[in-house]
This record gives C-alpha cells, structure tokens and sequence, in this order.
C-alpha cells in the first residue's frame, strides 16, 4: 500500500490490536483502502501541541505514530500535555498507540465524539483501558479528538459500570480464533496478493520465500 518501514508496521499493530479487541479494526481498514493505497502521507507539521493541530483528514495509520512519538518526547519536561487533533477520521485507531505506551506515561485520556453523538473517553494506567461514553454535550465535534498525557501521580476513576481492557482479557482474547467479517477480509486479501510472487526458481534467486528463517 505504499507505506514506508516502521509506518508500515506500526500500522499493522494499530488494526490486529483492534480487530484482537473488538474493535473491528479489519473492517476499519477495508474501509479506507481507497484513501490509504499508494497515498502515505505522514509528514506532521507541528509548531506548538498548544494549538489545534488539522489533520485534514489524512488517517490516523499515517500520522498517528508520529504524533504520539512527538508528544512522548515533550513528557520529559511536562507534567502535563493536552492536545485537540480536529478533522481526525476514525480516532479509535489512536487507542493502540496510547496503549502501548501506557507503560511510559502515569495517565493518558483519550476522547472523542462518535458518529451517535456519544463522547467516547478511554482512560489508560498501566496498561488497562477504561471506556467511558456519555453525551457530547457539544464538548466535541464530530471528527475532533482529544488527548492529554500526565506523568504526575493520577489515580484512575471509579471504574463501577465501565467496561475495562486488562492485560489479562488481551491474553484471554489471544487465546480465541480471530474471526473478522468476510467481506472486508476479502478486501485486505487482495491488498495482500500485490506483494506475493510466482512460485519459481527466478523468484527465489531474487530473495523472495522465508529460506530457513521464521518469516
């Protein structure tokens, strides 16, 4: 699909890790395969995390690694960073890239308004995931996100009736066969079939098959 090494990977781990946790994350990319094949585009321009940052709709598996990278980096010297990402598409796929990092970070939030109208916070420590909705109350709009890092001392709130994403439910869900929808596998399929070759000696002697490796 054209992406480069690193981002290519990054964005691999963004949908299995969704599609692991019930996210759907192969439906999430089959949808925008007509937006991902052969545009990358991940060059952010960011003068200051204090301002809004425009996305432009180009997706999350493009610019959201980088993004996280930047605000990683400025933690060390702030106990506190918020960042407002607007005409941001699907900002669930930012949920993995926090969650791996949430080791590194005492308290990360991520928020944003879904297409009902309902404001989506994900709160994340240590590794577990807590999912809150409620009503917008016009705190966001459609397509705009928000994310704050806190490396103080912040304890998680009442988790009562929310839904959490544990370690041990990742491994739980690990242990279950992946079952994603038919017809957008279909689709990734044939995204997939761009990069094999013939069977064939020529192929081989040009490095293509795992020789006796794991690959």
């Amino acid at each position: 699909m054209g992406f480069p090494h690193g981002s290519d990977e990054d964005a691999a781990f963004i949908i299995s890790w969704l599609e692991l946790n019930n996210f759907r994350g192969v439906s999430l990319l089959a949808s925008s395969i007509k937006e991902l094949d052969q545009k990358y585009e991940g060059i952010l321009d960011i003068e200051d995390l204090s301002k809004t940052i425009n996305f432009k709709d180009v997706s999350i598996l493009m610019k959201g690694s980088g993004l996280i990278d930047f605000m990683l980096s400025k933690t060390v010297n702030k106990k506190k960073i918020s960042v407002k990402i607007i005409n941001c598409k699907k900002s669930i796929l930012f949920l993995p890239l926090l969650y791996k990092i949430s080791k590194k970070i005492n308290y990360i939030t991520l928020s944003f308004c879904d297409s009902n109208n309902k404001l989506n916070t994900y709160e994340l420590k240590n590794k577990k995931i807590i999912i809150k909705n409620k009503k917008n109350n016009k705190l966001l709009q459609n397509n705009e996100v928000i994310i704050e890092m806190q490396n103080n001392k912040e304890n998680m709130n009442n988790i009562n009736n929310n839904k959490v994403i544990s370690e041990k439910e990742i491994q739980k869900n690990l242990s279950r066969s992946l079952e994603p929808e038919v017809k957008s596998w279909n689709k990734i399929t044939k995204i997939a079939n761009k990069t094999f070759v013939p069977e064939s000696e020529e192929s081989r002697n040009k490095g293509a098959g795992g020789g006796d490796a794991n690959d």
